[in-house]
């Protein structure tokens, strides 16, 4: 196994990755994977535990390669994991302007903000898991980054939240980011109608995804 990352970072908004090495705990998660897909929209099918969340972190610097011929640039990526990230002390509002750094009225007038403006300025502890995630994601579109990377986006969202979110999502591929979303619903990627879809198979290691879509 190759035991260092080599320097093959893609300058490219295309999600490329060539043999891709990965080892947890003694397992091998990831085995000489390659994986190439040109949509501004990426699906990640599979059950839990399949390699989605790891390869997503992976993706975005967060988690280091045992060994990569070719990877895509962390620059100017952001991760949002399906844990919780907002202070709870803090306002919605604030939870954007001082982590994303973006002042209110750069994102004030965004289409997004109509969905949010009944609980935006709550605290995050008085806000439902659902709201929270919606401010969440809000934060991460309007931060505009390179490849944002959604592990399991739609969790905690109801069908009609859901379907309110997607155009947003595909906005934010028309305007210049990539976006990588996990899921393990079979239907919720299929909201997506522009996005390519991958599934893993559970097996281990993982070697490639079957495209579904």
């Amino acid at each position: 196994m190759q035991s260092l990352v080599q320097s093959a970072k893609v300058n490219s908004d295309s999600i490329i990755i060539d043999g891709l090495y990965y080892s947890y705990k003694g397992l091998d998660v990831f085995q000489d994977f390659a994986f190439k897909c040109e949509s501004k929209i990426v699906v990640l099918r599979g059950a839990s535990g399949c390699g989605k969340t790891t390869l997503l972190k992976l993706l975005s610097g967060n988690l280091t390669p045992s060994g990569a011929a070719t990877m895509p640039s962390t620059a100017g990526s952001c991760l949002v994991l399906q844990e919780d990230s907002l202070f709870p002390w803090l306002t919605g509002t604030e939870n954007i302007t001082k982590i994303a750094h973006k002042p209110e009225r750069e994102f004030k007038n965004h289409a997004m903000y109509r969905l949010l403006a009944g609980f935006i300025d709550r605290k995050a502890c008085h806000m439902s898991y659902g709201q929270r995630r919606m401010i969440e994601l809000f934060r991460a579109i309007v931060f505009r980054p390179r490849f944002l990377y959604l592990d399991e986006p739609f969790n905690f969202l109801d069908q009609g939240s859901m379907s309110l979110l997607v155009p947003f999502l595909q906005e934010a591929s028309v305007t210049g980011t990539t976006v990588v979303l996990s899921n393990h619903h079979t239907d919720d990627g299929d909201m997506i109608k522009t996005a390519n879809i991958f599934k893993f198979d559970g097996q281990f290691p993982v070697k490639s995804l079957h495209q579904l879509k």
